[in-house]
């Protein structure tokens, strides 16, 4: 077990594989951890709140903050913008907890790179493609159009998970949550 220090800790799924769920079962589990938020182009979904679960930017003002260098990563995922404030992370990361980035397969690359070790990767895939498909279809937030070029993009983001730290199955909230408290406890971030 490493000694504990705050660290960057990516979290990333295909779309409908549980990331945000998970999350907040580690956000309950401990006070170690905090999520910075992510910001995004897209209209936000039923139940969302900008500042709670994305900062809810229109496309230019997203790409002003891109020209700025406001981001220590950003991608276009799914046709829409997505990135990560740098300030947020410097912030969690000045308050001495460890920062969770939900966020996807070429979002990591970036984030490793200009983070190099102080990252911890995890990759949350779905119990078997049946399922997947099923979450997808169950949130009801999707057309057929957009399931489809999710399931076909998740089939390339799990090709990527091969280079992440960790893998986990999350077929059962409690214990994919538990693995993670246990990866993250050995990597010296709780």
């Amino acid at each position: 077990m490493k000694s504990k220090e705050p660290r960057v800790v990516v979290v990333s799924s295909v779309s409908g594989g549980g990331k945000n769920t998970i999350v907040r079962h580690l956000l309950e589990k401990t006070s170690d951890l905090a999520v910075a938020i992510t910001a995004t182009s897209r209209d936000p979904r039923p139940g969302e709140e900008h500042g709670r679960d994305y900062l809810f930017l229109d496309p230019e003002d997203f790409e002003n903050r891109i020209a700025k260098g406001e981001f220590l990563e950003h991608a276009r995922v799914h046709g829409n913008l997505y990135g990560v404030p740098e300030s947020s992370v410097k912030e969690i990361l000045d308050r001495g907890q460890s920062v969770i980035l939900i966020i996807d397969v070429q979002g990591r690359r970036h984030i490793k790179e200009r983070m190099g070790q102080q990252v911890v990767s995890i990759f949350l895939e779905p119990p078997d493609l049946k399922q997947w498909e099923e979450r997808l279809r169950h949130r009801g937030t999707d057309s057929e159009k957009d399931i489809l070029l999710r399931l076909d993009d998740g089939l390339k983001e799990l090709e990527e998970a091969k280079q992440f730290d960790y893998r986990i199955v999350n077929d059962s909230i409690e214990q994919c949550t538990s693995d993670i408290l246990k990866i993250l406890e050995k990597e010296g971030a709780l």
